[in-house]
């Protein structure tokens, strides 16, 4: 059972998981400059780089276009 476990853990999805939950125990700590949570300082952060990892995964998956100049008609 222990081992199905594991496997499982390493798994992408069970360690985006895993990191989503880390993030969000650690931002609702108070901020020790202004004692707002560390969710308000952080979050823009990691909602930019979570947008750019989308659109770089969108773009590989994308096939190429043709270009129209190589069809000779």
């Amino acid at each position: 059972m222990i081992e199905r476990v594991r496997k499982r853990l390493a798994a992408s999805t069970a360690k985006w998981w895993l990191s989503f939950g880390a993030l969000l125990g650690v931002g609702l700590l108070p901020c020790p400059d202004c004692g707002a949570p560390m969710i308000l300082h952080f979050w823009p952060l990691a909602a930019m780089m979570l947008a750019l990892r989308a659109v770089k995964r969108r773009h590989r998956e994308r096939p190429p276009v043709p270009d129209q100049t190589d069809f000779a008609y």
